[in-house]
């Protein structure tokens, strides 16, 4: 009898010893990024999550080369964020980046609405789509040239890490 209360007692044990360990995670500050990852990794990380929160990590292994991946969310967006093992950030970009939506002809704008009117000749305008309107520009950060692009409200849609052929081998 002994015998049949000692599988029960280890798995009374384990869901505790899990739920404390969620728990433990639940009260650590938004920002801390609690895997096992490469100092630089987590230092980039908690950098770009900077007045968001992370609320996915993983790792990931493009084109041979192993990089972390996060998913963070800030300003009620969510971001997918890559870094390489040096802590160099590869990629930012808003998970529905290339989202549109579609919107009939009497939706758009009435300068669009016109202008696709004259584009189509008398035909009839079909599958009218609306796309974010965006913003792009280059610059240096820490040493490595990004492009970045923003919507019309100045929000970040994405930021990529620009490399010549000979950088980062």
């Amino acid at each position: 009898m002994k015998i049949g209360l000692l599988p029960s007692l280890c798995l009374a044990l384990s869901i505790a010893a899990f739920i404390s360990l969620v728990r433990a995670q639940d009260e650590k500050p938004v920002n801390t990024v609690a895997v096992e990852v490469p100092a630089a990794v987590k230092t980039a990380l908690q950098r770009e999550a900077e007045g968001g929160r992370l609320v996915e990590l993983g790792r990931v292994n493009e084109d041979g080369r192993q990089q972390y991946e996060a998913t963070v969310s800030h300003e009620g967006l969510e971001y997918h964020v890559r870094v390489n093992l040096q802590g160099v950030v590869v990629r930012v970009e808003l998970k529905d980046y290339n989202a549109a939506e579609d919107q009939s002809l009497n939706q758009l704008p009435a300068t669009v609405r016109e202008s696709f009117k004259k584009l189509a000749r008398g035909g009839k305008v079909e599958n009218s789509r609306r796309q974010r309107l965006s913003y792009s520009f280059e610059t240096r950060i820490d040493g490595k040239r990004y492009a970045i692009t923003t919507d019309e409200l100045g929000r970040l849609l994405k930021k990529e890490l620009q490399q010549d052929d000979n950088e980062n081998k």
